[in-house]
């Protein structure tokens, strides 16, 4: 599974300084470990779940668990582990997130993270990420990332609020027709440059627009005279 995250450049820089990437990072393979077993905690885990990872949770044994955290274990959903935190729960994780709440003993805990190669989210301490979460809308299997690069927590939440109340189911009909073009451009079309070039004028020509406002018919007719144009190229060199 994957989940979008933004890297941060240059440890030392503060927010507004860094140069943030999105990526999509690829979780297949990788474990994560959430340490605290707050209301962050349980966030930070729903949005893990959300995107089809089960991570494991370490919560010290006297500290409350919050009640959606408890529910998501209930659920099976993640994996609870009640310990006081030791270095070796680190072990193995290749994403690790800190909401214990207490940001010396966060920062501390990231820097033993990042000493045993994970990749670490502090929550409400951008300056001590590597990588954090970024607001998004899922509708089945697309999801629309929104980023502020760590200023603002807020304003995220409202873009991706705006978001929500725009993007309709229909978001996943329109995906399935982009899938079934795809499959026959690169059936019926040799070549990566070909085909990069066939899509690039399809953009042009507004196809997701055709396809909003005309209908997928419509829109199937102006993939169709595309790969009539691009079909027989001889295969190019990537």
């Amino acid at each position: 599974m994957a989940t979008s995250l933004a890297r941060v450049s240059a440890p030392g820089a503060t927010v507004s300084e860094r140069a943030y990437l999105p990526v999509v990072l690829n979780m297949q393979g990788r474990t994560a470990l959430i340490v605290g077993g707050g209301p962050a905690a349980a966030d930070k885990a729903a949005y893990l779940v959300d995107f089809g990872i089960q991570p494991t949770v370490l919560v010290d044994p006297e500290s409350a668990v919050d009640d959606g955290l408890q529910a998501l274990a209930d659920a099976e959903q993640v994996e609870l582990r009640h310990a006081p935190y030791d270095p070796t729960h680190l072990d193995g994780h290749g994403l690790v997130i800190i909401a214990t709440g207490d940001r010396t003993r966060d920062r501390a805990i990231a820097e033993d993270a990042r000493g045993r190669g994970a990749i670490v989210n502090v929550v409400d301490d951008p300056d001590a990420c590597d990588v954090f979460a970024v607001g998004y809308v899922r509708r089945g299997p697309v999801a629309v990332a929104v980023s502020t690069g760590g200023r603002s927590p807020a304003f995220t939440s409202a873009l991706r609020e705006r978001l929500d109340d725009e993007l309709g189911p229909e978001i996943e009909q329109h995906l399935e027709h982009y899938v079934h073009w795809r499959e026959r451009v690169r059936r019926t079309v040799s070549g990566f440059g070909s085909r990069e070039r066939l899509w690039r004028e399809l953009r042009a020509a507004g196809l997701y627009n055709v396809l909003l406002n005309d209908g997928p018919e419509a829109a199937s007719h102006l993939v169709d005279a595309a790969i009539a144009r691009h079909r027989g190229g001889a295969e190019d060199s990537v």
